[in-house]
């Protein structure tokens, strides 16, 4: 048979409307396939619209840069909640790395870390008049947030319920405001008003799929960053191995250091945006939505009457993401696969209604992770009626964007016939791409389907292979994330039917 094209092989499907479900014990024959319906069409809605400012108007004479002598930023990172649960690892490290990043470029920097309420407001007014004419305010926020009713709440430590608990008075009245920050802000006549927010952590989406933060719109003069896509999660770190940071604050930081100094700041966060991407796996897209005017740096302000232009000094769009920095090793990048296998395998298997919802939710906002979790699903049958050719659909999606373990699934489904028609040139590709990028399972997979195609194989590539495996178990958890019953499936189990010991 001759190699056929995986994105050929799936065809999307309309959108339509998702609705709730009941776990899987008490679904009826046809309830079920009512609900696998829905996995495997209704949630394949278009992506949402970029939140970038859009390009320039026609092209005016470009106004002349005036030096911004005052710039003053305010810098705050919660990670000591009150609730054991919403506890965090690594805003204040985040913030302090932020901060220190900023002062290097000669920016006026207040950084407070596990704040109250309380004191984040008298923070904020504090700021504002300090700030109160400048050329250019920033606010960094690194915690926990939530949204109501499209306005965003930043929790102070004191937050007295779990997040998934967290109800709109509670976030309306024991919180932050965005809008409050961008008021003052305004009120104190700042030119340039730039909000960040890394806040859209990992336990903000297993919940409601209406909690995470929602897009802000900007006031005149103002841009509003978000760590990740509106729904979706953001990583609060790298894991034990890596930078004691979260992807966002890392890269900032990086990006910041070696921005030239003429750059706007569209393009800083053009870059930004791709770094964390491709270091996430397109897991966090990182977004932000400008009503900045005239060209806007990190040193200087030129007023103008269309919105400020994003590309470079040689007039070319912001260079793509230049991924994982070198000095996070690649050992580092197989832990955080491993963590996303883990995260896929427990989400397919510890399903209820909130979490399918939130499933659904995030993989319209473009996390991967969930789009391969209700492939997952769709595959097991075990909560819904078993669809290969939805499973196949889902994991397309996420194989698409480069995502890893979702390429692994797809592979092992076109090596079974299973969804697609059976080829192992094209799963040979998806395990060998998914194996180079650090995926030990695909790694596996490869090695396996070799021998299959009748090529010899190398003892010692073997050998290689199953000694890494060993020191650094497939799906695993990193330290720190809850424990699960069983272990993921090795390589082709599911094509005969046998699960790991202890695993229902």
């Amino acid at each position: 048979m001759s190699a056929m094209s995986a994105t050929s092989a799936m065809s999307a499907m309309p959108s339509m409307p998702s609705m709730p479900i009941t776990s899987a014990p008490s679904l009826s024959r046809t309830r079920r396939r009512l609900v696998t319906a829905l996995l495997g069409a209704g949630l394949l809605g278009a992506a949402p619209p970029s939140l970038s400012a859009p390009g320039a108007a026609t092209a005016a004479p470009t106004p002349t840069p005036v030096l911004a002598t005052r710039r003053y930023a305010l810098v705050i990172g919660n990670a000591r909640y009150a609730v054991p649960t919403n506890a965090l690892a690594n805003p204040v490290n985040d913030a302090r790395l932020v901060a220190d990043t900023l002062r290097r470029r000669n920016v006026d920097v207040t950084l407070l870390t596990d704040l109250t309420t309380a004191q984040m407001e008298a923070a904020v007014d504090e700021f504002a008049t300090r700030a109160n004419g400048a050329d250019l305010a920033l606010v960094y926020f690194a915690g926990h947030a939530v949204a109501v009713d499209d306005v965003n709440y930043l929790f102070g430590v004191e937050l007295p319920v779990a997040l998934a608990d967290v109800r709109i008075r509670t976030a309306q009245q024991g919180s932050l405001s965005l809008k409050r920050v961008s008021q003052a802000l305004r009120r104190a006549q700042v030119r340039a008003r730039l909000l960040v927010l890394d806040a859209c952590r990992t336990n903000l989406t297993r919940g409601a799929p209406s909690v995470g933060l929602v897009r802000a719109v900007p006031a005149g003069g103002e841009l509003i960053a978000f760590s990740t896509q509106p729904g979706a999660t953001a990583e609060d770190g790298f894991g034990n191995d890596g930078p004691r940071h979260s992807p966002y604050a890392f890269y900032f930081a990086q990006g910041l250091a070696e921005l030239p100094a003429s750059a706007p700041v569209e393009t800083f966060f053009k870059q930004l945006t791709g770094d964390v991407q491709v270091a996430t796996a397109y897991r966090q897209v990182p977004h932000y939505a400008s009503s900045l005017v005239g060209t806007v740096t990190f040193t200087s302000l030129a007023d103008g009457q269309t919105p400020a232009t994003p590309p470079t000094e040689a007039g070319q769009p912001g260079q793509a993401g230049r991924g994982p920095s070198p000095t996070l090793g690649r050992d580092l990048i197989k832990a955080r696969i491993s963590a996303w296998e883990y995260e896929v395998e427990r989400g397919a298997q510890y399903l209820d209604e909130p979490r399918l919802a939130s499933l659904q939710a995030r993989a319209q906002a473009g996390d991967v992770v969930a789009m391969t979790t209700l492939g997952l699903i769709l595959e097991n049958g075990e909560h819904v009626q078993q669809d290969y050719k939805a499973a196949a659909r889902w994991y397309q999606r996420a194989a698409d964007q480069g995502f890893a373990p979702a390429q692994t699934y797809l592979g092992e489904l076109a090596g079974m016939g299973r969804g697609v028609p059976k080829n192992y040139n094209v799963a040979e590709r998806l395990f060998r791409d998914a194996a180079e990028a650090g995926h030990r399972r695909a790694a596996l997979d490869l090695l396996d389907l070799r021998v299959r195609m009748g090529e010899p194989l190398d003892p010692r590539e073997w050998a290689a292979v199953l000694q890494d495996v060993t020191r650094n178990p497939m799906g695993m958890a990193l330290p720190g994330m809850p424990p699960i019953q069983g272990l993921p499936d090795t390589p082709w189990m599911r094509a005969l039917g046998v699960r790991p010991a202890g695993q229902p």
